[in-house]
């Protein structure tokens, strides 16, 4: 039942090809995309484009969380660090990130540098929200009874506000993931000669629509791939949170 929204879309697709009402100088047919899709997973040559985006996203991602989740801590519980740092968050939260990947090229060159500079700062931004958030809205009494049992300040960090922020920071995780997906193909349309994004800016250039399609429904299955992904390894760890606290 959670697939059936997307086949009716296949077969109304293919249908308004197959019939005329759908151009394919305006739309390839599905079949087209599919084919094309075929040929680029037999030929391999979408496998190591997949690696190359992915390790980007990848570094950039795993640098955000990093440093997210460590700033989003010393923000909720050091107040000058909030006072030096948030002005400069809610002065870079509503630029579009993309529209920073020409200065990160001038500074760091147009290699991986820039390109993974650009995804962790786009990434950055929501974990360190949702982690000052998970963090400042701990109830007092959890931390007065912890102190009172004579929890030290290091240990209340990490054994008692972690945890009770972990729900908001997972959700600010989630959003990274899809976030990370979007400005690694913003940054490789720019300035990249392996990726998904090159991928995909190539084939509209030289006019192949149904190969160009097909790399965008191919990023597009593993977006929601990952997100299962992290979402079912979500349930297990929010599982044992839920029991050993």
């Amino acid at each position: 039942m959670r697939i059936l929204p997307l086949v009716l879309l296949v077969v109304l697709w293919q249908a308004a090809s197959s019939t005329g009402l759908l151009p394919k100088a305006v739309l390839p047919a599905f079949w087209d995309v599919a084919a094309s899709l075929g040929s680029l997973v037999r030929s391999g040559e979408i496998f190591s484009h997949t690696g190359a985006s992915f390790a980007r996203a990848g570094a950039g991602f795993a640098i955000a969380v990093f440093l997210g989740i460590a700033l989003g801590l010393l923000m909720a519980r050091i107040r000058s660090v909030q006072r030096a740092v948030e002005p400069i968050l809610l002065l870079i939260y509503p630029v579009p990130k993309p529209a920073l990947i020409p200065l990160f090229m001038i500074w760091l060159g147009i290699g991986n540098a820039s390109k993974v500079t650009v995804i962790a700062l786009a990434c950055l931004l929501p974990v360190v929200v949702a982690t000052f958030n998970g963090a400042r809205s701990i109830d007092d009494m959890l931390l007065w009874s912890a102190r009172a049992r004579g929890t030290s300040e290091r240990r209340l960090l990490w054994r008692v506000v972690l945890p009770a922020a972990l729900p908001q920071i997972a959700a600010g995780v989630r959003t990274a993931i899809a976030i990370a997906i979007i400005v690694l193909v913003s940054s490789e349309f720019i300035s990249a000669e392996t990726g998904l994004g090159y991928l995909i800016f190539s084939y509209g250039g030289v006019g192949a629509d149904d190969a160009m399609l097909a790399v965008v429904i191919w990023l597009g299955v593993l977006g929601y791939l990952l997100d299962r992904f992290y979402l079912a390894g979500l349930r297990r760890l929010m599982a044992w949170h839920a029991f050993a606290h």
